[in-house]
């Protein structure tokens, strides 16, 4: 990891998590939705905020890993990924859930991981390997803080 790529990581915010649950289910919704999510690292689109999804009643988590924490978001699809590696029935976050790397399409930059299940799945993408792009969110921030 390169020093560039450890100072973005470092932060994980994202200011749609700032925004209560209850605005993904008003009129504000169709705004949200249209907040892209990119790779950090070289801008590639991943996903949308309207692909995020809550796993056990949350959307975010935060695991330990190799001493450092890394924060999830769960998202139902996430076409600007490519799976690596196989797939593993070990060590998973989600128990219950075998899980496959997934790389940023376009400059194969680690974004999370997809999690398998015999009945669904779902991707767990890495904040901090993440940037927002489209609609500002700020006049949605105050409306709902």
């Amino acid at each position: 990891m390169t020093s560039d790529q450890m100072e973005w990581g470092k932060s994980d915010h994202l200011t749609y998590l700032e925004i209560r649950g209850e605005a993904f289910n008003e009129k504000d919704a169709t705004k949200l939705s249209k907040i892209e999510l990119v790779c950090a690292d070289c801008g590639h689109p991943v996903t949308t905020v309207s692909q995020r999804i809550e796993i056990w009643g949350s959307h975010d988590y935060t695991f330990g890993n190799l001493g450092y924490p890394v924060r999830l978001g769960c998202f139902l699809e996430a076409p600007g990924c490519i799976g690596v590696e196989q797939i593993s029935h070990g060590y998973s976050w989600f128990k219950g859930y075998a899980w496959q790397i997934q790389l940023c399409q376009n400059c194969y930059f680690q974004l999370g991981w997809k999690y398998i299940s015999p009945d669904s799945s779902f991707f767990g993408l890495i904040f901090g390997a993440l940037k927002e792009q489209g609609p500002s969110t700020d006049s949605l921030i105050k409306k709902t803080l």
